[in-house]
Order: C-alpha cells, then sequence, then structure tokens
C-alpha cells in the first residue's frame, strides 16, 4: 500500500546515515514504481507483477541472484513479500515475527514491542537493528521525511497551470473501503461551504466511487474535479502548491505528509498513534473518541460506523478555516 511505502522512508534514511556506500534496492509492484523512485537514497527500484505464479517468482529469484545480495529487509512482512523474501535465497532475511509467515525469515522481530501503541514508522525502524542500526527507544528518534522537490517541468501542465488561484483547498474524496468513507452528503456540504468562501476547491482520487463524485461535485459547484487524472508526481506537486490539504487515513494523506503543505486528517477505526503523518508541524487531527478504536475494519459494533459518522461538517470547516483564513 502507499502509506505502508511511505512510512518506511526514515527506515531507509537511517540506513544510508550508517552505510552511505551501499547499494539499496526497492522491490515494489508496478503501480508503486513511481514513489519508489522518488525515495532518497534508494540506488535502484525493481518492480514485481501484481500477480506472480511460478514463472514470475523464478524470473524474480534469478534477477535477484544475478545482483548478489548480502541482505534483505522485508518491511511489510504480508504473504506476497514474505514469500518473495524466501525465494530470493538472500543470506540474512529480516522480517516481522508472523504468524504462518515466520518461514521466510532467519531474523524476526516482533511487531508489537510495547503494550502501547507503536507508530508504524519506528516499527519498521526496528526491522534494522539485526544489521547492527541500534533504535533509540524514544520514538522522536525516527527522522523525519527528508524534502521531496517534484521539478515543475515533471508534471502536467494541466496541474501546474491550475496553481495560479488563491486559497486552495485539495480534497481526497475518499479512504478506499467504507469504514472510512466520510459519504457523499457530508463532502458535498463541507464543499459548499469552501466555495462560498472564494475557496478554490481540487479533488483527488482514483476509485471508481471518488471519480464518479468527483464528476457530481465538479457539476455541482465548478470545482477543479482531478480525480483519475493525476500521477503520483502530479499529486505531491499539486498538494504541494496548495494552502491545504484535507483527507482520510489513507494514502494521499501520506502523500501530503510529504510535502510542507498544511493537513487535516480525519481518522476513524485507525488511531493516528498508529498510522498518523509522520509529521509534528501544520497537522490537525479530526477524531472521535470510541473505546472500540482501532478496529479490523470488518464489523462495525455499532453497524453504524460512528468513528467516522461522527465527524461533523462543521468541524473540519472550521480547521480548514484555521489554516486558511
Amino acid at each position: 500500500m502507499l502509506g505502508d511505502i511511505i512510512f518506511t522512508i526514515p527506515a531507509v534514511q537511517l540506513y544510508k546515515n550508517h552505510y552511505p556506500d551501499h547499494y539499496l534496492y526497492y522491490v515494489v509492484e508496478e503501480k508503486f514504481k513511481e514513489i519508489a523512485e522518488l525515495i532518497p537514497g534508494i540506488h535502484k527500484v525493481l518492480v514485481v507483477p501484481h500477480q506472480m505464479g511460478p514463472k514470475e517468482h523464478m524470473a524474480f529469484r534469478k534477477q535477484v541472484k544475478s545482483i548478489g545480495f548480502n541482505q534483505v529487509v522485508d518491511f511489510h512482512s504480508g504473504p506476497k513479500s514474505a514469500l518473495l523474501t524466501y525465494l530470493s535465497g538472500i543470506k540474512i532475511r529480516i522480517g516481522y515475527r508472523t504468524p504462518n509467515r515466520n518461514y521466510a525469515y532467519n531474523r524476526l522481530t516482533p511487531r508489537k514491542i510495547h503494550d502501547f501503541p507503536i507508530h508504524s514508522t519506528f516499527n519498521q525502524a526496528m526491522l534494522l537493528e539485526h544489521l547492527n542500526i541500534v533504535i533509540d527507544q524514544n520514538i522522536h528518534s525516527i527522522p523525519a521525511y527528508p524534502p521531496i522537490t517534484i521539478p515543475a517541468e515533471s508534471v502536467s501542465e494541466h496541474v501546474r497551470d491550475s496553481l495560479s488561484k488563491h486559497k486552495k483547498v485539495v480534497i481526497h474524496l475518499g479512504a478506499g473501503n467504507r469504514f472510512r468513507d466520510w459519504g457523499m452528503k457530508n463532502f458535498s456540504s463541507l464543499i459548499e461551504k469552501l466555495v462560498q468562501d472564494n475557496c478554490c476547491i481540487y479533488l483527488i482520487g482514483n476509485t471508481d466511487i471518488e471519480k464518479k463524485r468527483g464528476e457530481i461535485l465538479e457539476n455541482r459547484f465548478q470545482v477543479i474535479n482531478f480525480t483519475g487524472k493525476l500521477s503520483i508526481k502530479d499529486t505531491l506537486y499539486l498538494i504541494d502548491g496548495a494552502d491545504i490539504y484535507m483527507g482520510f487515513d489513507s494514502g494521499p494523506l501520506h502523500l501530503a505528509s510529504l510535502t510542507r503543505t498544511p493537513i487535516v486528517a480525519m481518522y476513524g477505526p485507525n488511531i493516528p498513534e498508529i498510522s498518523g503523518p509522520w509529521r509534528k508541524h501544520n497537522l490537525t487531527i479530526i477524531q472521535v473518541d470510541l473505546d472500540c478504536r482501532p478496529c479490523s475494519q470488518r464489523k462495525c459494533i455499532y453497524d453504524t460506523i460512528r468513528c467516522i459518522n461522527g465527524i461533523e461538517v462543521d468541524h473540519i470547516y472550521e480547521a480548514v478555516k484555521n489554516h486558511i483564513g
């Protein structure tokens, strides 16, 4: 997932700080190649197909063998990445201690080391202790994201041209599943208020639902609809040039955290202590305090998904207005 890749960036920086002369390769699926190539310190990105069978697995193993790696760190430890780690045949294979996937690794790290929530960036960095990189138990010892600049000439012309507006607000129209979906009615109410304040609204998102919402809201409010039209570089450039970003716990939110733009972030089933934007400044977190959070996002005990539907439009509106005046 996009956010999971972004959360590995501080760990990559830690590794390069300790071993500046080492070459780092990053393995991702094709759809995430663009973000992986933006990570400072990565020598080369290796791309694997989304669907892999025996033929693709063997091709990957052959490619890895030809390069000659000394060690591999599986930051995800999912079924696919565990299998690829195992098939690589690399001598030192590092991953999380996870049921049914420990076969892939010969250096294991507990995914949970405290009784309280720990941010994902800290967990990623903990994997590096097997490489003689000592991690201070203070989470604030993990480095911030490094500056990532997107040159204007590398983004779409329609994105560059649109940023001459004032009071620019980028809004992500979804969050991947119904447990983190604020709903069309709330988005429409928020945008109506912001348009009345002469804000320039940019809509982003790539799912079919998000694109459909973008079309409806574009026609209703004459906002700028970029849903389904932006690359990762385009999105980063757009957010970096905006006055504020508003979105939910999802990939675009973590892209926004790589910029200097103020963020209003909404959290429902997840909690920011684990998956919040990895930054300290220009960040407003809005959430409903419920004992059931965090949850598995499979079934809501209230059947109404109160953690998201309980967030009021006026609350978001005021948070956005506080940043842009």
